[in-house]
């Protein structure tokens, strides 16, 4: 504005050094006015939005997270479309000794091929354009259980002992939403799970985003980097702190190797109320 003001003194200043000089200035006559049209069209996203840094999301600055349970090879790609699950991370608890009391288990924290660190996330977007909100709700498949046994055919109960954790029970916490800088605190998803929950096979929501919120990309985030044992990065290692738990009932049966889980997140394109 003040740029503005000084141009237009110069301008009247101009005007009256000339006009001491006996110049007239005479306004010219239009000849005629034309108007044109400028528009741009949009329409719904169709690319694949891949995994950003949770603590600072950047889409133009894509990430390469690791799985740890497959740490060769790299995370699979999201959903795509307009509305998607660009990436939720895997979750690795070590290699633990077997023990006959009630024990809690802690995750590892989220790595990248940078060697950077961070709290282990899902990742939404929502380029649909039409402003209708959406629901992020997570579950597992079934108990922990060991990786020979396929929960679909052999179920819990009618499984040997030893087969599956009886009773342990996986609870996260700390759960945050983040998003690109500059973002309209407006937009910001109404409905957010921040407490500790437990995670079972039925579904747990999230993240709801109400009609005119969650456009963009989203991070929902559990803890931050400070609440993981940064060390433990490998697959044995055993974490000594995390926002997300396993715990196991001392008179649970286990066997000597790997018991695992798939979470299921799911992304509904109608907000949960």
């Amino acid at each position: 504005m003040k740029n503005i003001k000084k141009y237009s003194l110069a301008i009247i200043v101009g005007v009256g050094i000339i006009s001491t000089y006996g110049t007239t200035l005479v306004g010219a006559a239009t000849a005629g006015q034309y108007d044109s049209k400028s528009s741009v069209e949009f329409k719904q996203g169709t690319t694949v939005t891949p995994p950003v840094d949770p603590e600072d999301p950047d889409t133009s600055i894509p990430v390469v997270p690791i799985d740890p349970t497959d740490p060769t090879n790299p995370p699979g790609p999201g959903t795509g479309g307009p509305l998607s699950i660009d990436f939720a991370s895997s979750l690795a608890f070590g290699k633990q000794s077997i023990s006959s009391k009630e024990e809690t288990y802690y995750a590892h924290p989220q790595a990248f091929a940078s060697g950077k660190t961070a709290e282990n996330y899902v990742q939404v977007t929502d380029t649909r354009g039409n402003f209708a909100g959406w629901t992020l709700s997570v579950a597992t498949d079934s108990q922990f259980h060991l990786d020979t046994v396929d929960p679909t055919v052999t179920d819990e109960g009618s499984a040997e002992v030893g087969d599956y954790l009886t009773g342990a029970q996986l609870a996260f916490s700390g759960g945050h939403v983040n998003t690109e800088k500059g973002t309209d605190s407006s937009i910001y998803p109404e409905e957010v799970n921040t407490g500790m929950y437990n995670v079972s096979t039925a579904a747990t929501v999230i993240v709801s985003a109400d009609k005119n919120q969650g456009m963009g990309t989203w991070i929902y985030g559990l803890g931050k980097p400070t609440d993981y044992d940064s060390a433990a990065t490998t697959g044995d290692a055993v974490a000594t702190k995390s926002p997300i738990t396993l715990c196991v009932p001392g008179a649970t049966v286990k066997k000597a190797g790997t018991y695992t889980t798939n979470l299921n997140w799911t992304l509904s394109d109608t907000p949960a109320n």
